[in-house]
């Protein structure tokens, strides 16, 4: 199984090297390594460092560039091997930093259920940044999250567990 997940690892690298160099990016950095944070299935992650005059084009506040730079590298090596693990992308630890707000932002709705006892509900967000947040909270007993509402103005209600 090792050996197969370092091909995969080599053809994802290679296939986001194809994409991002007929983009214009020529200079980027791609490490890939395999997610230890999902259990339920296998999840590699590309952390792509480049120069900013390049992440410009895929850095904005909900991070959309990215997405949709990693939903076209997703239908790509499935198109070629269906079998592939899923992939997340990061570019300049964009996702991460994100990750940590909303880290914040969760434990700050929590709070405030828990002073209030009325439910809060989020700004809407991607599934990602949603899914984030509802693993971060299923963490606290005294606290359920449920998502709402169609796509693109889906959001997450907070609020104390029944």
């Amino acid at each position: 199984m090792a050996v197969l997940v370092i091909n995969y690892m080599d053809e994802v690298k290679k296939t986001i090297k194809k994409v991002l160099k007929a983009m214009g990016v020529e200079d980027a950095d791609i490490e890939i390594k395999k997610d230890n944070m999902v259990k339920e299935k296998e999840v590699l992650v590309a952390d792509i460092d480049m120069p900013f005059r390049d992440a410009k084009q895929f850095l904005n506040e909900d991070g959309e560039g990215i997405t949709a730079l990693q939903h076209i590298l997703r239908r790509m090596l499935h198109k070629e091997d269906p079998v592939l693990p899923l992939l997340t992308i990061d570019i300049n630890r964009h996702r991460k930093e994100r990750e940590k707000e909303l880290a914040e932002l969760a434990v700050k709705a929590a709070q405030k259920v828990r002073r209030t006892k009325k439910p809060v509900m989020l700004k809407s967000m991607p599934a990602y940044e949603r899914r984030f947040i509802h693993m971060k909270l299923a963490e606290q007993p005294d606290i359920v999250t449920e998502s709402t509402g169609e796509e693109p103005e889906r959001r997450i209600v907070v609020r104390l567990y029944p």
